[in-house]
């Protein structure tokens, strides 16, 4: 059996837009430097004061994405992805594996779903695993040696979301978050879930009822209002269940992880040559630093995000610079494997 580990998994396309937007002027005025591959560098250096992390792996969505010719309303009230900011998501892949980090992408899924197949690898190892990511969606692997570090308006300010926050947060275990997000729907994704049910509203039913298909099982016993709007949703609260949920089968290679390593000397080797010396000394000096001594434990109430739930809080600018103080991850209990959703059978035949 290998060594615990602590694996920095990483969202590479939320990160890419958030950098890419930070970098949009600089980009427009002609600066040829990659600042899309320095500045998620630097918001790697920025993470890094809540491990330290014994390898990061990078997901990426892949240009055929399932879900969408699953359900053609997926996603479809986005803009699309302009040329300049595929090129650069493209470059920063081949920017980040030159630098040793696990760069992973499989076909037909996206970045969400390599990073639930690399929870599963961790767990399944008895790792501890970081997510680094603006997705709400990846609530759902939050578990005893998983937690989601998601930026708010400054990257360097990220919420640390373990298990205790997310039930303070949104009222359910992080294994019902799906349930809860497919009755309340996506606006972010264009997926709309029961009309007039509420996040509050999808909690308390999961708390009474415990699942969606008992939910739906009760619907007799539920207000008329709230049976007549689930009866009406039915069919778009399961379809959504089947989108959330990770794609099935995917793995990651857990023996390639074991034997990963971080090297700053390998990082600033490929950044200073593209005028990136500024993230490279950053991240570097982030990765050799002693670390602080840990603050007290997160509180579980933190709930300052200020982003109406169900919506991506990838916004704002990376302020690579800034840190949030050591928060140590809690010692592992036994391994936990990641729940597949009442609907699992039906999206193995769709997937």
């Amino acid at each position: 059996m290998t060594a615990p580990r602590t694996v920095l998994a990483v969202d590479g396309n939320a990160l890419g837009h958030r950098a890419y937007r930070s970098a949009e002027a600089e980009l427009d005025a002609g600066d040829d430097r990659p600042l899309v591959t320095g500045a998620v560098v630097s918001m790697l250096a920025s993470a890094w004061v809540h491990g330290p992390y014994d390898a990061v792996l990078v997901g990426f969505d892949h240009a055929v994405n399932r879900r969408k010719l699953l359900a053609p309303e997926y996603k479809a009230n986005r803009p699309p992805t302009p040329p300049a900011l595929t090129a650069a998501l493209q470059r920063l892949r081949d920017d980040l594996a030159a630098c040793g980090f696990a760069v992973v992408e499989q076909e037909g899924a996206e970045a969400d779903d390599v990073l639930a197949a690399t929870v599963d690898t961790c767990v399944e190892r008895r790792w501890r695993c970081d997510l680094l990511s603006s997705d709400r969606d990846l609530t759902a692997l939050v578990c005893e040696d998983v937690r989601l570090l998601r930026p708010r308006a400054r990257f360097s300010d990220l919420s640390v979301e373990d298990a205790a926050t997310v039930r303070a947060t949104y009222g359910v275990d992080p294994e019902r978050y799906v349930e809860l997000a497919a009755l309340r729907g996506d606006a972010s994704d264009g997926l709309e879930g029961a009309r007039g049910i509420g996040p509050k509203t999808a909690a308390k039913l999961l708390a009474a009822h415990g699942s969606i298909t008992a939910l739906y099982d009760a619907l007799p016993e539920l207000p008329t209002r709230i049976e007549s709007s689930l009866r009406e949703a039915r069919d778009r609260v399961e379809r959504n269940l089947l989108l959330m949920a990770p794609v099935p089968h995917l793995e990651v290679d857990g023996d390639a992880l074991a034997a990963a390593t971080v090297d700053p000397g390998r990082v600033r080797g490929v950044l200073e040559p593209l005028g990136l010396a500024g993230a490279a000394r950053r991240f570097q000096r982030a990765v050799t630093a002693p670390p602080p001594p840990p603050l007290a434990p997160h509180p579980a109430s933190d709930t300052r995000s200020g982003v109406p739930v169900g919506a991506d809080d990838d916004g704002g600018h990376p302020d690579p610079g800034g840190t949030d103080g050591h928060l140590g991850v809690p010692p592992g209990g036994p391994a936990r494997s990641r729940p597949l959703g009442p609907h699992a059978g039906e999206q193995e035949q769709l997937f």
